[in-house]
């Protein structure tokens, strides 16, 4: 049917193009690109649906070879266009091996065939040739039915609905040999879906997805409806036809606002998403992350993941830092009951030191957090697989080599995890930075204060020792008299015990003269693992004496020490000794055990851990553990002296050394020292 109606579509379509090309050149999208090839498509279909109209054949004369194979390539442009379009909003693929296919190839292929056979070489094909045709479209058809099965955004049951419709109306024309109609059923099949693919996908009433809608349904529009023999020229299949060729402008109009209104769309979002970004920084900037010690700033830490939970896409976060002890611990958390946070510093403590190692999966692309698999380090009945937490986010706080010191965990999003994008994570992320800074900052600054604490204590030590021993010599001296010239009897057993008090209170003042006479004089190399050897001989009678199970555990090849192997194992052994009068205070049905460990720290290779654990009674207050004047002289041997000491000569080879009690009994001193 001639109609130099098309002629202003083809040009409008035309210029359409150009400014879709002009969209396409800014915004750059594989949807964009699609679109603007299956526009191309519709124009040369439309071109050559003219020309073919346009074609002046006499009246019994045979159809030119050039107007079939025009007709074959202006239907091959209408296939290709609606598979097009159909690609553009369904990119769903599968794999044979390393190779993603589209589903809209193997689709559409058959199709191309079927359309070129149709119109180039028989239009009413019998026997064998017409069940080549029927495998064409049925094959076709299993491709859809496959592709229907995966979720996209129709959802499932109307994808597999649409697709068996269209199966089986084409069973009865192939039973009666046309070919035709399940041609007409693809084409208009294909431009049916698009219009729900594009009511599902941007789910909005706006005048692009109205015009676009409609310009899918008009070319879906079979043209038996408009198509008549010349001569009989109806009024409706006039209208209808004119429509046709107007819904192909409509529809490039139409999709050109979507672009547009995409566009505007995704530029409020990056600007509410910049919004939300600004004021969270904001947010974080305001908090002071300053204490004395880490102790202090770990205190706070529940604090900070209240604010992280407020301000953040999260809700619910926990802080997890190196313990003392070497494993992770939880110092903090929010957005989650206690059982959660219970189950979560469980299983810190079971996690690897490399476990938040920046080479894992990334949270999103381009992004410096985790996306931590618990799996792997759960156990059979664990919490947090009842409470299905087995995955959550993670911002490594990493240190100056970026080893890992800790991380912020990251549970309940707010927002699906597919639309978060790098930008959402950033603050988290210079959060973790400014958390590691101020930890490291905290732990400088408590070594600065235990290390003036000490030099106060050593200058007060000497004080004290100088002060008291002139008395002190008096009442020896005294009491020695009184020892000779007093007979036997309660006079001289009195003597006797000033004697005895007076030689302890002499042995106590030369332990706090020492500590103004540590010297770094004589430092060489020694071994780790025969100097525990020798504080297992020194004390092995002793356990052998109380019953005390003993173990000793050190590492093969492990490198040597760096300072005065005396004052070490007079460190060690004073260490020894705590752990042994700590364990003799238990009770009689109770566990009495101790155990000294030489490793490699897990922090710095540059480092050699000890470990001096018991199962006796804890510290009541782990960080004062070392100050001499906070647990008093009880005893013979006085502890507190004894650590004190301990500590002091650790600090004085540049080493650290901490106190730790352990759940639900036990403590233990941890000593760290550089290697040679």
């Amino acid at each position: 049917m001639h109609d130099d109606y098309q002629v202003p579509a083809i040009a409008l379509i035309a210029a359409l193009m150009l400014a879709f090309a002009y969209l396409h050149s800014r915004f750059r999208s594989v949807r964009t690109l699609l679109w603007m090839l299956a526009l191309g498509c519709t124009e040369i279909q439309a071109i050559l649906h003219w020309m073919v109209a346009s074609w002046a054949i006499p009246p019994g004369a045979a159809t030119p070879h050039a107007v079939i194979w025009l007709k074959v390539a202006e239907e091959s442009a209408l296939v290709l266009s609606s598979a097009l379009f159909l690609a553009s909003l369904s990119p769903l693929s599968f794999r044979i091996g390393r190779l993603r296919v589209l589903f809209v190839i193997p689709y559409i292929f058959p199709i191309l065939v079927y359309s070129v056979l149709y119109y180039g070489v028989d239009r009413h094909p019998t026997g064998s040739f017409l069940l080549l045709y029927c495998l064409l479209v049925y094959s076709s058809f299993v491709v859809a039915f496959l592709w229907s099965l995966r979720r996209g955004s129709i959802p499932i049951w109307l994808t597999v609905v649409v697709a068996v419709c269209a199966g089986i109306v084409g069973i009865p024309s192939f039973v009666n040999g046309d070919v035709y109609w399940p041609l007409l059923v693809v084409e208009s099949g294909n431009m049916v879906m698009t219009a729900l693919l594009v009511v599902y996908t941007f789910r909005r009433l706006s005048p692009g997805l109205f015009l676009a809608i409609s310009g899918f349904l008009a070319s879906a529009v079979p043209p038996i409806f408009y198509m008549q023999p010349v001569g009989s020229i109806t009024s409706t299949g006039l209208i209808l036809a004119r429509a046709v060729t107007l819904g192909k402008v409509v529809l490039a109009m139409g999709l050109i606002l979507l672009v547009l209104e995409d566009e505007v769309e995704k530029n409020e979002t990056a600007r509410q998403r910049e919004r939300r970004v600004r004021l969270e920084l904001e947010a974080y900037a305001r908090q002071a992350l300053t204490a004395r010690n880490l102790e202090e700033f770990d205190r706070e830490s529940s604090q900070l993941c209240s604010m992280i939970v407020e301000n953040s896409r999260f809700g619910g976060a926990a802080m997890v830092v190196r313990s003392v002890a070497g494993g992770f611990t939880v110092v903090g958390y929010a957005g989650m009951d206690g059982a959660t946070a219970g189950a979560l510093d469980a299983l810190a403590q079971r996690l690897p030191a490399t476990c938040f190692a920046t080479e894992g999966e990334a949270l999103v692309a381009d992004s410096a957090s985790l996306n931590l698999d618990l799996a792997p380090w759960l156990t059979p009945g664990d919490d947090l697989e009842r409470l299905h937490l087995t995955r959550v986010g993670a911002v490594p706080l990493l240190g100056p080599d970026n080893s890992a010191e800790g991380a912020l965990l990251l549970s309940g999003t707010r927002v699906p995890l597919d639309t978060l994008r790098a930008d959402d994570l950033l603050p988290l992320e210079i959060l973790a930075g400014r958390l590691q800074a101020a930890r490291a900052q905290a732990m400088m600054l408590g070594k600065l204060i235990d290390s003036e604490r000490f030099a106060g204590v050593g200058q007060l030590a000497n004080n004290v020792a100088q002060q008291l021993n002139n008395p002190l010599t008096v009442i020896l001296g005294y009491s020695a008299l009184l020892e000779e010239s007093t007979p036997m009897g309660p006079d001289r057993r009195g003597a006797e015990a000033i004697s005895i008090e007076a030689r302890r209170m002499k042995s106590i003042l030369e332990r706090l003269s020492r500590f103004s006479k540590l010297s770094t004089e004589r430092f060489n190399s020694f071994s780790v693992a025969d100097l525990i050897s020798d504080i297992e001989q020194m004390h092995r009678t002793d356990f052998l004496r109380h019953s005390i199970e003993f173990r000793l555990t050190s590492e093969p090849d492990l490198p040597s020490i760096f300072g005065n192997a005396h004052q070490i194992r007079q460190a060690l052994l004073h260490a020894t000794q705590y752990a042994i009068d700590s364990v003799l205070k238990v009770g009689p049905n109770q566990e009495k055990s101790i155990r000294i460990e030489a490793t490699a720290a897990a922090s710095d290779d540059t480092r050699v851990r000890i470990v001096i654990a018991h199962s006796g009674q804890g510290f009541a207050q782990p960080e004062r553990a070392f100050d001499s004047l906070s647990s008093g002289f009880a005893g013979s041997e006085s502890p507190g002296i004894g650590l004190s000491l301990c500590a002091a000569i650790v600090r004085e080879h540049r080493g650290t050394i901490a106190a730790v009690n352990y759940e639900p009994t036990g403590a233990a001193v941890i000593i760290e020292l550089p290697i040679s």
